[in-house]
C-alpha cells in the first residue's frame, strides 16, 4: 500500500508541474511588457527635455547676440555722436553663421536690435530709446530711457 501513496503523489506532483510551466513564461513576457513600457517613457521624456534644453539656449544666445549689437550701436554713439537714420548687420561671433542686425531712428533716439543664431534657428529684437545731450567733443555720453523686447 505504501507503494501506491509514493506513485499517486508521484503522479499528482507531475500533474502540478505541467499547469506550472506555462504561467512562469506569462509572468515573465508581463513584466518584460512592463519594463519595455517604463523604458520607452523614460527615452521620451529624456528627448523632450534635450529639446527644451536646446531650445532654451538657442533663444538665450539669440538674446545675447541682440544686446551684442546694442553695444555696438552705443559705442558708434558714443564715438561719433547722433547717426542719422541708418542700418548695418555683422555676424556674432566673427566667423560664424549668427549675426545681428542694427537699425537707429530719429536722429539716434531709437535703436533696435535683431539677434539671430542660425544654429537653432531662433531670433530676439530689442529696442532701446535713448536721450542723448547736446555735446561737440567725443566721447557721447547719453542715457537710455527705456529698454524692451519686441519679440519674443
Amino acid at each position: 500500500m505504501a507503494k501506491k501513496l509514493n506513485k499517486m503523489n508521484r503522479n499528482n506532483n507531475i500533474h502540478t508541474c505541467k499547469c506550472r510551466k506555462g504561467f512562469v513564461l506569462v509572468l515573465t513576457l508581463f513584466a518584460a511588457l512592463i519594463m519595455s513600457a517604463l523604458i520607452i517613457a523614460y527615452v521620451n521624456i529624456q528627448t523632450i527635455d534635450l529639446n527644451l534644453i536646446k531650445n532654451n539656449l538657442g533663444s538665450k544666445k539669440a538674446y545675447y547676440i541682440a544686446e551684442a549689437g546694442l553695444a555696438d550701436a552705443f559705442n558708434e554713439i558714443r564715438l561719433n555722436g547722433p547717426l542719422a537714420d541708418t542700418q548695418w548687420e555683422k555676424t556674432f561671433p566673427p566667423n560664424t553663421s549668427s549675426a545681428y542686425s542694427v537699425s537707429v531712428f530719429q536722429n539716434s533716439t531709437v535703436i533696435t536690435s535683431t539677434g539671430f543664431d542660425s544654429a537653432s534657428n531662433f531670433s530676439r529684437t530689442l529696442e532701446v530709446l535713448v536721450r542723448i545731450p547736446v555735446k561737440v567733443a567725443p566721447p557721447h555720453f547719453f542715457r537710455i530711457s527705456q529698454f524692451k523686447e519686441i519679440t519674443w
